[in-house]
């Protein structure tokens, strides 16, 4: 945790494939360091509400239109599983006995990643259905 008295670290936001100070405080603090210099970055765009959103209303509307899933919880599954987000389970002698699905909430994985989750899974899914999945977001 940051001390409450000494200065906010400088900050950085990506833009056109180069890191870019955010506010002129920003471009001076990092210009007080050398050449050189290396530093360790966090990522601190948070995941986006309507993308998340998006998702589950798109993976409600293939459970509504085909019956072919219990729920959308179900779909959810079989998309992480189709698009081998899975980790082993493994048995007391330490051999795998099976996978299970890997999380895709908000604290486990990152906006950027959820990106290109929901990208194949919107892929997997449209030709899983046979149209495209976000069609409905034409009309909406």
């Amino acid at each position: 945790m940051a001390r409450m008295d000494a200065p906010p670290k400088p900050m950085v936001r990506k833009f056109a494939g180069r890191l870019m100070a955010v506010s002129s405080f920003d471009a001076e603090a990092l210009d007080a360091f050398p050449d050189g210099t290396e530093f360790d970055l966090t990522a601190r765009t948070k995941r986006s509400l309507p993308h998340h959103r998006t998702y589950w209303r798109a993976l409600d509307k293939a459970v509504k239109a085909t019956g072919r899933w219990q729920s959308r919880e179900a779909l959810h599954t079989a998309l992480k599983v189709k698009l081998g987000r899975v980790e082993p389970i493994f048995d007391l002698q330490g051999r795998v006995i099976g996978m299970k699905p890997d999380s895709t909430a908000f604290d486990a994985m990152p906006q950027h990643e959820f990106r290109a989750y929901f990208d194949a899974a919107m892929a997997a899914l449209s030709e899983a259905l046979g149209y495209d999945a976000l069609a409905w977001m034409e009309t909406a």
